[in-house]
């Protein structure tokens, strides 16, 4: 993830650039250097509802159990 946040007015921003070269989703989480669960959510939320054998509901579960994850490993004040 960037190290500094970028200011945004609300429009599109340089972070929702992609990398030249990218072609799937792996290459942006390499790219943005997603931890293992926010990589996850990330896929979930793209694929939400589109892969077979699951529905939305199982993707919102994954990303409801990932976030939650995500956040209990955060420092208190983060």
């Amino acid at each position: 993830m960037a190290s500094q946040p970028i200011k945004s007015d609300g429009g599109s921003s340089s972070y929702y650039l992609i990398p030249n070269g990218a072609r799937d989703l792996l290459d942006l989480i390499e790219h943005k250097r997603m931890e293992f669960g926010i990589g996850n959510i990330f896929k979930a939320c793209y694929r939400l509802g589109e892969k077979d054998g699951t529905s939305k509901r199982y993707d919102l579960n994954k990303i409801i159990f990932f976030a939650q994850r995500e956040l209990a490993r955060l420092p208190k004040d983060a």
